[in-house]
């Protein structure tokens, strides 16, 4: 007996090279399958293994590499690939110059990728070709790129040079050199099974840009109608690309209404933003009450409402609405909904009757309040200052423009509004204000515009006396005039996307340009711009500009922190984006970029649950440069984080915080006041809530959608105090009763405000028989939502209402109709599905009854 011991540890060493085997397998399926997490837990294992063989662990290292670079891990990767574990991997200068790439140092990455290339017979050969010309593209040099392709142009495999030419004809294209393109066009005819969609795409682009738009047209419309084989992105730009060929041809409407159609198929489409430009661009001039195009983006638009869903200050279970409003009920419209809105108040404006010119103003003031962070809020805050304007009333559009100014978090919106508003404040007589807001534009702009800025504020100065010489006209030409022209004409370029690509040849072209560090940044900033912004393009541009540092952070070096901690916070890094915030205030601390900082270190530290310290942050004396949006959202933030604080103290403090926002008067009012209720009620300060909600409600318009939400906090105050004054409860009542008909085709709406009717109706004694409750109603509310066909809009009051059904009928011993009701609930196969099966088994059993 005694050899089992020695058997037994025969076997486990036996059982270590399976062991790490199977790991390795694992992780190798992981990363097939694109969890890269997964992955990197298998390869771990695998490497704890005792004993491996220098090779297996050589093998298993270089795969973890891989697994920390694709999982966005470079650095880590970059310290493993340095170790001699894998110095004689002949793979190893690949992932090595991926893990560069991945810690933004694009250039020193493509540099030794194509050291890498000139090596025959390297591993991942064609690979780094690809990998190098996709960096040269970010760094703004399309021919080096193109250079690269060409090592694989004359590939052994055709597939492989195929898609390289491929990639050469996109570049070109891009670059808008279509003869070129032409040129390096292989046959789409005879191009291999997987490479024909993008041949038949790019051979499409190219009939477009060689001014073919009927054979461009026929090219899209193949696409289009056979979406097998191409990407998403790529069948949608086929869409797009077939309205441009049919706009070419002179059929606008036809194209926008096509796109239409498109979208209406496709309303997830994460290119939205590209077909409304477009739609927009191509809507009449002086569009008829009908037009066609209005018409149908008004069905994507719901009644107008206020929905609110888990405000920062709400309670956990609140009955009410908490306070920060949402996009929509129906989270997968909500962005073409706001697209909706925008280009409806767009065309309401150009019908020009009064009735069209009130709603194009409403639907961009509901544009603000269902989508407060959208960029086409900030676009409307915009027009409605232009259409101030217009209409004479400077003194609106002048305050517009400074909510905007506040508000807006890309500079060119922030530069647009300054530039607009000194043009108030010329036209006002006040040329002292509009010299400061001509540069503050001529600083954020950056652009053609910039200059224009910067003219004005000469001519602004000259009014005020403030300048005695001119220019001398007879002065030479600078020879890099053509140069500055170009970049000028890049930074006024619209679209943002136009304006990027403009940007990108300008670099191309000037390298090495005075004004190229500029033009760098101002890349950066657009590529952060949109509801897609793209940080790959973004670290690109700033890696290039820390490359070299003398000629950008003197200049820019605020503007250019602010862009790193922009990166930080949309890439979700919250601890790195506070390191930046911290520095730019202390660095810069009378810089506007300083205030904007401040506001986003105290949102970091706010999510972080780190209250008190966000407080510190935003709870601070207003400055003299401080905008009231910006010290309005500030003190939100901060009276928040004193609601959440913890101590009684804290949340005292938080009403003369929430109070302090109300006062300030600018965009956030409304929010700031429903929040404000929300901690009275959480507080259990409850007649103040009353007397605050019925006060404030008496204010609101008629057809304001603030009565929603506000709404409904009162009617939760008015039901908390209804143990101790009974009339509360019939007033609750009152107040849904008064929402419902918001509830019209809004069944999410309904089966909250029917749950909220029945509890109050459960609690409220019947007109004729004070002793008896209104449960009867009761039941008959919760029940209405029961009565629908297919799954419910939400499943939280949907099953919070027939449980309560259930509970009705269970008391009143009514057990046929309680075990109908629980197997109704239970059909729909919502979360308590089981629950509700469960008690109707019970049901059965305990009282037995029966199916026939």
């Amino acid at each position: 007996m005694k050899f089992r011991p020695i058997l037994h540890a025969l076997l486990l060493l036996a059982a270590q090279p399976a062991c790490h085997a199977q790991a390795e397998r694992n992780g190798a399926v992981a990363l097939a399958e694109g969890l890269w997490e997964v992955a990197e837990m298998h390869y771990r294992a695998a490497l704890d293994a005792p004993d491996l063989p220098t090779a297996t662990r050589s093998r298993l290292t270089l795969r973890l590499a891989e697994t920390l670079i694709r999982g966005d891990n470079p650095a880590e990767a970059r310290d493993l690939l340095e170790g001699t574990v894998v110095a004689s991997e002949p793979a190893t200068p690949f992932w090595q110059a991926l893990a560069l790439a991945g810690l933004g140092r694009f250039s020193e990455a493509a540099d030794r990728l194509e050291d890498f290339l000139a090596k025959p017979g390297a591993p991942h050969r064609r690979e780094s070709a690809f990998t190098a010309a996709s960096l040269r593209l970010a760094l703004g040099a399309p021919d080096r790129a193109l250079s690269d392709l060409d090592r694989l142009a004359a590939d052994a495999d055709a597939a492989v040079a195929d898609r390289a030419r491929l990639f050469q004809v996109e570049i070109l294209l891009d670059g808008k050199r279509p003869a070129e393109a032409r040129l390096a066009m292989p046959d789409a005819a005879a191009a291999p099974l997987g490479s024909k969609p993008l041949a038949d795409f790019l051979e499409a682009r190219l009939l477009l840009a060689e001014g073919n738009p009927a054979a461009a047209r026929a090219g899209f419309q193949a696409l289009v109608n056979q979406p097998q084989g191409q990407t998403l992105e790529r069948y949608q730009a086929a869409a797009i690309g077939l309205a441009d060929a049919t706009a070419a041809d002179g059929e606008t409407r036809t194209a926008a209404l096509a796109l239409l159609d498109f979208i209406y198929d496709q309303p997830e489409s994460p290119m939205l933003d590209a077909m409304f430009e477009r739609i927009w661009q191509w809507l009449p001039q002086k569009p008829e009450a009908t037009d066609p195009i209005l018409e149908r983006v008004a069905a994507w638009i719901s009644p107008p409402s206020l929905p609110a869903s888990g405000g920062p200050v709400a309670t956990a279970d609140s009955a009410a609405a908490p306070a920060w409003p949402a996009i929509a009920e129906d989270g997968g419209q909500s962005e073409l909904a706001a697209f909706a809105i925008y280009t409806r108040a767009i065309g309401l404006h150009r019908i020009g009757t009064p009735e069209a010119l009130a709603g194009a103003l409403r639907l961009l003031r509901r544009l603000r309040i269902d989508f407060p962070d959208h960029f086409l809020a900030y676009r409307g805050l915009y027009q409605m200052a232009r259409w101030s304007l217009e209409d004479g009333d400077s003194e609106r559009a002048f305050s517009l423009l400074e909510t905007l100014r506040a508000a807006a978090r890309l500079p060119e919106m922030k530069g647009r509004a300054a530039f607009l508003q000194a043009r108030v404040a010329c036209d006002d007589g006040r040329p002292k204000e509009a010299v400061r807001l001509f540069d503050e534009a001529a600083d954020l702009l950056e652009s053609g515009q910039a200059r224009i800025a910067r003219l004005d504020a000469a001519v602004a100065r000259l009014r005020s006396g403030g300048m005695t010489t001119t220019q001398n006209e007879k002065a030479p030409v600078d020879k890099s005039l053509a140069a500055d022209l170009a970049l000028e004409r890049a930074l006024t370029a619209r679209p943002a996307a136009a304006e990027r690509a403009a940007l990108e040849d300008f670099l191309r072209d000037h390298p090495e340009h005075p004004r190229a560090a500029e033009a760098r940044l101002a890349v950066a900033e657009t590529a952060l711009e949109g509801p897609r912004p793209d940080l790959a393009a973004a670290r690109a541009q700033v890696a290039a500009l820390a490359e070299n540092p003398a000629g950008a952070a003197a200049v820019f070096a605020a503007r250019l922190a602010l862009v790193r901690l922009r990166i930080a916070d949309l890439a979700g890094n919250p601890a790195e984006a506070m390191a930046i915030a911290r520095d730019i205030m202390k660095d810069f601390p009378n810089e506007p970029e300083a205030a904007e900082a401040a506001l986003a270190l105290g949102k970091d530290l706010y999510d972080a649950g780190d209250y008190n310290a966000a407080r510190l942050v935003l709870d601070r004396p207003v400055a003299a440069g401080d905008s009231p949006a910006r010290t309005q959202a500030a003190l939100l933030l901060a009276a928040r984080a004193a609601a959440l604080g913890g101590t009684p103290q804290s949340k005292e403090e938080a009403l003369g915080l929430f109070g302090k926002a109300i006062a300030t008067g600018g965009p956030l009012e409304a929010i700031a006041r429903l929040e404000l209720a929300r901690h009275l009620i959480d507080l259990y300060r409850l007649p103040e809530a009353v007397d605050f909600l019925t006060k404030w409600s008496a204010t609101l318009s008629k057809d304001d959608p603030l009565h929603l939400p506000a709404g409904l906090l009162l009617g939760e105050a008015l039901y908390g105090q209804g143990g101790a004054n009974p009339d509360s409860l019939a007033a609750a009542l009152a107040i849904y009763d008064q929402l419902l008909p918001l509830a019209k085709d809004r069944p999410a709406l309904a089966n909250r405000l029917h749950y909220l009717r029945g509890t109050v109706l459960e609690k409220l004694p019947e007109k004729g028989d004070p002793a008896k409750m209104r449960e009867k109603e009761a039941f008959q509310a919760y029940h209405s939502v029961l009565e629908t066909d297919g799954p419910p809009a939400e499943w939280e009051f949907f099953e919070k209402c027939g449980f309560r059904a259930l509970a009705l009928l269970e008391k009143a011993g009514r057990w046929p109709a309680a075990i109908a009701v629980a197997k109704k609930i239970a059909s729909f196969n919502g979360p308590a599905a089981k629950d509700a099966a469960d008690i109707a088994g019970e049901l059965q059993l305990k009282h037995h009854i029966w199916e026939d």
